[in-house]
């Protein structure tokens, strides 16, 4: 098996590396890159390969922007030590996520994940990622409600019901159409995802439901001022670079 390893950290590649070879020892190492720049040289030219490891955070960027520049001939596993990243690494080629500090049986699992889901799908890992990521979306997006933890309970709340998301110190919050808030266990860039075409964000902090927005005012700088039918003490604006797409969305 020939694989690639994106990793800025010399200790954690070389840890990567050799955790991979004691567990499968055909494993050959084609490339170990440190930027995304590099990698990005690297992809124009090089040959395929059968799997691809790669951090996220790296010294230039983020490896995503190594797949939206080029995209990948083989499918990626993403190791980071963070996991607000986990519903955009299954939108760019991800076959699994490994959270830091990796360990052996992670990667095992990984590996076994690999070859059986190339086996069931009878064609290359590539293909095998396009199908289960095409799945994956389409099982997200018909999602009609939402679990929420409020105190000792536990209440499924209905996407439709909910008025608007947004973060508010480091925490991510619904609001439905009766005012009622729950504190939510997703980041805003996973609810931006799951909420649907009914949703849209308007800025970093927040995203609305169409049905939630009573009218808007022009305010200075161009900017949109937006009031809400729901009761919310943050004045709420679209930002300047999302202004005409925000106007189409509107329009429905």
């Amino acid at each position: 098996m020939k694989i690639i390893i994106i990793e800025d950290e010399d200790l954690t590649a070389e840890d990567l590396c050799l955790t991979l070879k004691r567990l499968e020892p055909n494993i050959q190492l084609c490339a170990r890159l440190t930027s995304v720049r590099e990698a990005i040289s690297y992809f124009r030219t090089a040959q395929t390969v059968d799997l691809i490891f790669s951090d996220i955070q790296l010294g230039d960027g983020e490896s995503f922007d190594i797949f939206k520049t080029i995209p990948p001939k083989a499918p990626v596993v993403f190791c980071t030590a963070y996991n607000q990243y986990m519903m955009e690494a299954f939108q760019h080629f991800g076959l699994d996520y490994i959270l830091k500090p990796f360990s052996d049986e992670s990667i095992r699992k990984t590996l076994e994940k690999y070859h059986l889901l190339q086996q069931a799908f009878n064609s290359t890992a590539l293909d095998m990622v396009h199908s289960v990521s095409n799945n994956n979306k389409i099982t997200e997006r018909t999602k009609k409600s939402l679990v929420v933890i409020h105190g000792d309970k536990i209440i499924p709340v209905q996407i439709a019901d909910i008025a608007l998301c947004y973060i508010e110190f480091d925490n991510v919050f619904v609001k439905t159409h009766t005012g009622k808030e729950y504190l939510i266990n997703k980041s805003l860039e996973e609810m931006e995802y799951l909420l649907g075409d009914d949703f849209f964000r308007v800025n970093r902090q927040h995203i609305l439901n169409r049905s939630a927005i009573a009218f808007a005012n022009l305010g200075l700088s161009r900017k949109l001022i937006l009031n809400l039918r729901v009761d919310h003490p943050a004045k709420i604006s679209v930002s300047k670079e999302k202004y005409q797409i925000f106007i189409q969305w509107l329009e429905g």
